[in-house]
């Protein structure tokens, strides 16, 4: 016989379901080597063959139920993708009548459309890493408050998710102050500042963050940008090299230390890191800042090379068409000189130096444009100032750090 499992009235063997509750039988109890103990007293006595029987026949019922709910969510997705299909079909037919009429422009219509598809995907992708950094914060709590700590957190977050960063973040400060050892609420709030070019908070704040984790790489490079910037050089120098020894191919560690060691007159040093920030981006503006650092050197032949990729890639780049000028003057060679001192002052006719140079007939009356500082002038901006071009290469970089949500993105624009 077979006793149901959720009544224990005992059916026939030969029945699948109880006759009482129709519940499906799983247990078989009067096995032959249960009959050999006594029937279904032998349940007192369970064999290691009614174990594994009993298992097998759970598991069985259990299969079959997931098997019907895939084919469930299966039936569900090919509903949606069936719709979606006739959706977009019907938008594709909609769009191609108003353009025969003249209404929209097909493919400018497509283009708007997929580059908003990817806006709301991208502020997803942000908001879940957004989330998650909320979620390393709550976590790494290790004060004594954890409920007041939480409600600061989430109050914060809200108002930054408003677009009210700046409110937002004085609730994270107020939360530090209750954890002051938790290094994912330490970077973010510097972080925050260090965007918002606040450097004497963010400074405060990121060194915070590294006192409990000395390894933190967005730490260490957002230190040694704000340090190159404040003219402490040996502390930029040494968050910087500490930010390469975690993520060696770490392109703005090697870009700002690269040009802390120019401005020091160590300039075949920092050619290391300049090349290999230009492997990194292999940009217009970074083969115009190598050339510069050869220039700087004295290596014209290689420097030339360097300029001409760089109006390979740009042929807008005024800076890198004066430079070629210059060596040109300087080779003796006029006509090419002022071809390339006119090309550049066609593109950039606001540059005072640049008009200079047509009228200069030898190469005494002129100089590089000053893209690298002189540390024994000035200390100050070593690392972001310069060309326009590349400050902006540069903080581009550091802002891709960590993603920011897109909420924070907003309320940055609104701030």
């Amino acid at each position: 016989m077979i006793l149901c499992q959720q009544c224990t009235h005992e059916n026939p063997y030969n029945r699948e379901t109880c006759v009482v509750c129709d519940a499906r039988l799983l247990i078989i109890t009067n096995t032959p080597t249960a009959a050999a103990y006594g029937g279904v007293d032998s349940l007192l006595r369970p064999t290691l063959e009614e174990h594994l029987l009993e298992r097998i026949s759970s598991l069985e019922s259990q299969l079959e139920r997931a098997q019907d709910r895939l084919e469930l969510v299966l039936d569900l997705v090919h509903r949606q993708a069936t719709s979606g299909l006739y959706d977009h079909a019907m938008l594709d037919a909609l769009v191609e009548h108003l353009s025969e009429r003249g209404a929209v422009e097909g493919g400018k219509l497509e283009t708007l459309w997929r580059d908003r598809i990817a806006e709301h995907y991208e502020e997803a992708s942000e908001q879940e890493e957004f989330d998650k950094r909320i979620e390393r914060m709550l976590g790494g709590f290790g004060g004594e408050n954890f409920d007041l700590f939480a409600r600061l957190l989430d109050t914060g977050a809200d108002l930054v998710i408003e677009g009210n960063a700046k409110r937002g973040i004085r609730y994270f400060e107020k939360a530090l102050v209750l954890d002051p050892a938790n290094v994912a609420v330490a970077l973010f709030v510097g972080e925050h500042f260090f965007r918002f070019n606040k450097p004497v908070l963010a400074r405060a704040y990121l060194e915070q963050a590294i006192q409990k984790e000395v390894d933190n790489y967005p730490a260490q490079l957002m230190l040694g940008v704000i340090c190159g910037d404040d003219g402490d050089l040996d502390s930029a120098k040494r968050h910087l090299g500490r930010a390469l020894k975690i993520r060696r191919n770490s392109f703005a560690a090697n870009y700002g230390l690269g040009r802390i060691l120019v401005s020091e007159g160590r300039v075949r040093e920092a050619l290391t890191h300049l090349k290999r920030a230009l492997s990194l981006k292999p940009t217009p503006e970074m083969h115009y800042l190598v050339g510069r650092a050869y220039l700087e050197e004295g290596r014209s032949e290689v420097a030339v090379r360097h300029f001409r990729r760089c109006v390979e890639m740009d042929p807008k780049c005024d800076a890198a068409l004066y430079h070629l000028g210059l060596i040109y003057l300087r080779q003796e060679n006029l006509l090419l000189a002022q071809e390339h001192f006119r090309a550049a002052y066609e593109i950039n006719p606001r540059e005072s130096r640049y008009r200079t140079a047509l009228r200069a007939r030898n190469a005494g009356q002129l100089a590089p444009l000053p893209v690298f500082g002189r540390a024994a002038v000035s200390k100050r901006k070593m690392v972001s100032s310069g060309d326009v071009r590349l400050a902006e290469l540069l903080r581009s970089d550091l802002l891709e750090l960590q993603n920011p949500a897109a909420e924070v993105r907003k309320g940055q624009k609104r701030g």
